[in-house]
């Protein structure tokens, strides 16, 4: 049994510094590797989450929510920071990272809502995030 919860910690560490290494290759991002950085997160994201930031524009809300409501929290906050800085990024780029903005805009603010309902803590970043993505809506 304390192996088993000592796995599920140690995966749940491995899964947050992964986005956390995926935040820093978006904060890394040079005008002429983007699109090979865009590709690795997808593919990162894809392989431990089941979802990429491609899907996260397409999917339906109702799906999304589903498909979030159960993630860990330190790993939604990461997402939340993470889709974010590529919304940042794409704006930076005058949209030469081809995403669709206005849908990630609001998913981000669909996983804050939820993050804020489920967590005990109060996050300021999360709340001038949050203020940023609706002036940009």
């Amino acid at each position: 049994m304390i192996e088993e919860k000592d796995f599920i910690l140690r995966e749940v560490q491995r899964l947050t510094e992964l986005l956390k290494n995926l935040i820093r290759k978006v904060n890394d991002f040079e005008a002429e590797n983007e699109q090979h950085s865009l590709e690795d997160i997808n593919t990162a994201l894809k392989s431990e989450f089941n979802l990429s930031i491609p899907e996260i524009s397409e999917i339906g809300t109702d799906d999304f929510l589903i498909l979030i409501q159960n993630m860990n929290e330190d790993h939604l906050d990461k997402i939340i920071t993470l889709v974010f800085n590529l919304i940042k990024k794409n704006r930076q780029y005058n949209g030469n990272l081809h995403l669709n903005e206005s849908e990630l805009i609001k998913k981000n603010i669909l996983m804050i809502t939820l993050l804020d309902q489920k967590s005990k803590t109060f996050s300021m970043e999360r709340m001038q995030i949050k203020k940023t993505l609706q002036q940009w809506a």
